[in-house]
């Protein structure tokens, strides 16, 4: 499998010190079908934990 990510998410997600592995996860999980919300027309929400806290409370 490919991921691709934006010039602008790639930026924010350096920002944020957000590592590729918990991108790697999270779309992991999309393809288990655990997603936290279908937005229609093929977009979806995908919650990536901030360092140190959850899932609930990140980006």
């Amino acid at each position: 499998m490919r991921i691709f990510v934006t010039k602008d998410f790639g930026r924010f997600a350096r920002s944020q010190n957000i590592a590729d592995g918990k991108l790697c996860e999270a779309v992991q999980r999309a393809e288990d079908g655990l997603i936290d919300a279908d937005l229609g027309d093929g977009v979806i929400k995908q919650r990536v934990a901030r360092a140190g806290q959850g899932r609930r409370s990140g980006f």
